[in-house]
């Protein structure tokens, strides 16, 4: 797993396709869990549901997973980049403050995750 820093703050986690991570790899206050689960064959999740709870938070993070091609990611913090990976197909990435820009160096495919409802670009997003 690579941590992206800035202040000595991680702002952005990558897991690499080929990691050997076993296990949730985020704080449990973060408003999004990063797992990297590995089990075993026949191994059984209980069948539940999930309570409804009002949950508060006060940063939006994103999840991105990438199915193929590449990206260039832009990692920046005040304002400025200061860091640039390169994500691969199976790599994943959760930001989790700071900003971030991408290029797209092949037709990609990625899914994301984001906390919602979406307010809308204006509202949401500030651009660097």
């Amino acid at each position: 797993m690579i941590q992206i820093k800035a202040a000595g703050k991680t702002i952005a986690l990558i897991i690499k396709a080929k990691t050997k991570i076993n296990g949730f790899v985020t704080n449990p206050n973060n408003p999004l869990q990063l797992g990297y689960i590995n089990f075993t064959k026949n191994h059984q999740v209980k069948p539940h549901q999930h309570r409804a709870l009002t949950k508060t938070t006060h940063q939006n993070q994103e999840f991105i997973y990438v199915v193929s091609g590449r990206i260039q990611a832009d990692f920046c913090y005040k304002g400025r980049t200061f860091v640039t990976h390169i994500l691969e197909p199976g790599d994943c990435l959760l930001q989790l403050s700071g900003g971030h820009g991408f290029t797209f160096l092949k037709p990609t495919k990625i899914i994301t995750i984001k906390q919602g409802p979406y307010s809308g670009r204006k509202l949401e997003k500030i651009e660097i």
